[in-house]
């Protein structure tokens, strides 16, 4: 064997190990930074979203770093200010004790009328079903002794409040139904001593609750720099992928590069849109047909923003805002055609209203072409997602989906014009 023949062979078995350690080595690592690699996703996907607006601020004349720091400015604005907003509305603790009470109150209210009816055999075997899964989910929401005292302690403080004294008698209502209810269950059976912990063992579950938040905080920090560092590369991570490929194949890779880049920009930006388009139409005809202000802009912001998984936005307003009509009281629509007590039915109609303006207006204005995908395979990329990745599965299918496809479709097509097939 020529000495050339022996050095190519020994080249091409050098880089062989090479390449093979370096894939064992470089999914070790993955596997154990698994946990990391959903917020550094997102880091990414949100700088995929800002990269236009930065573009545009260079374009104007202004720095680099000025552009990116105005872009982070804005955005970290944009986070205090929504989560202000959230702040004001979600209750304080006592705000949250009378809503429990409140939606006990309304949920027996409402069982009652629906079972309260003229008794079957049919109504009375399904209601001895239901009635025990009933009333264990009623039992979550009983308040302890400590904020029952609470509640005492503000209802004495604030007398001459007329909702609280008649959330007050919702109490004293709730709490004779759970008297009644414990009544019939010790004469039914015999109930098991309660075993109560001991302070070791609370102290214990707050350390690791404790813990487990830290643990998350220290994770998701990745997310803001993966985000930066994404918006200040100026194209260095692209010219180190292509350098790896042969000279041949360049312009393929290129290609695929540029054609994967333009269609997530364009799926990621289009999807921000629609959802913040949703998210308004649901918080608009909520308001609309009487629910407050302050619970229409939440359940419009839950809507918006589970409306990037296909199928699950309309879902969660449904249910969401159905919840709320549920409890709600002294409702006042602004449209003066709508009955109040038919606010359930206006909430369906609602979420009707706002599926067809995304499926006829938003999605073919917002995206376009950008996505193109047969329902079918939205479906099955979204359920096989949630059972890979769990609701993280769920939000990135359709984005994996549209990479690949992309993929796929371009190397076809440049392998074609490169006549490495026909």
């Amino acid at each position: 064997m020529d000495p050339v023949t022996e050095r190519k062979k020994r080249s091409n078995l050098f880089y062989r190990v090479i390449v093979s350690l370096s894939l064992v080595v470089l999914i070790a690592i993955i596997w154990a930074m698994r946990t990391m690699i959903i917020p550094a996703i997102v880091g990414a996907l949100l700088a995929y979203a800002c990269l236009p607006l930065l573009r545009k601020l260079k374009k104007k004349g202004i720095p680099d770093a000025l552009a990116l720091l105005i872009l982070l400015g804005a955005f970290v604005l944009g986070i205090m200010l929504v989560t202000d907003r959230i702040k004001h509305i979600i209750p304080d603790e006592t705000g949250k004790i009378l809503l429990r009470v409140r939606i006990q109150y309304k949920i027996h209210e409402k069982y009652s009328e629906i079972v309260g009816g003229e008794k079957n055999f049919i109504t009375q075997a399904v209601t001895k079903e239901i009635d025990p899964i009933f009333n264990d989910f009623v039992d979550i929401l009983s308040l302890s002794v400590d904020e029952r005292r609470h509640l005492m302690g503000h209802h004495l403080a604030n007398k001459k409040d007329p909702n609280l004294q008649r959330y007050f008698q919702y109490h004293q209502v709730n709490l004779a139904r759970q008297q009644r209810l414990k009544a019939k269950e010790q004469k039914a059976a015999v109930s098991k001593p309660q075993t109560k912990k001991s302070k070791a063992a609370t102290a214990d579950e707050s350390n690791s609750m404790i813990s487990k938040v830290t643990d998350i905080v220290s994770i998701w920090l990745v997310a803001p720099f993966v985000f930066i560092f994404l918006l200040i590369d100026n194209g260095e991570i692209k010219r180190n992928l292509i350098m790896l490929v042969p000279n041949r194949y360049f312009e393929m890779v290129l290609t695929i590069i540029d054609n994967v880049d333009d269609a997530i920009g364009k799926y990621l930006r289009g999807t921000l849109i629609e959802c913040s388009l949703v998210g308004f139409s649901f918080m608009t005809c909520l308001f609309l047909i009487g629910i407050e202000l302050q619970w229409a802009l939440l359940i419009g912001i839950i809507a918006g923003l589970a409306n990037a998984i296909p199928f699950l936005g309309p879902a969660i307003g449904l249910v969401v805002g159905m919840s709320y009509a549920l409890i709600a009281e002294n409702m006042q629509p602004v449209l003066p055609f709508i009955d109040p007590d038919n606010i359930i039915l206006w909430v369906l109609i609602t979420v009707a209203i706002v599926q067809v303006l995304d499926n006829t207006v938003f999605q073919p204005i917002v995206l376009g072409s950008a996505v193109s995908l047969h329902p079918l395979v939205v479906i099955i990329g979204v359920m096989g997602g949630s059972v890979i990745l769990g609701f993280a599965g769920m939000l990135f299918a359709i984005p994996t989906i549209v990479i690949v496809k992309v993929m796929l479709s371009t190397l076809v097509k440049e392998m074609k014009a490169y006549n490495l097939i026909e």
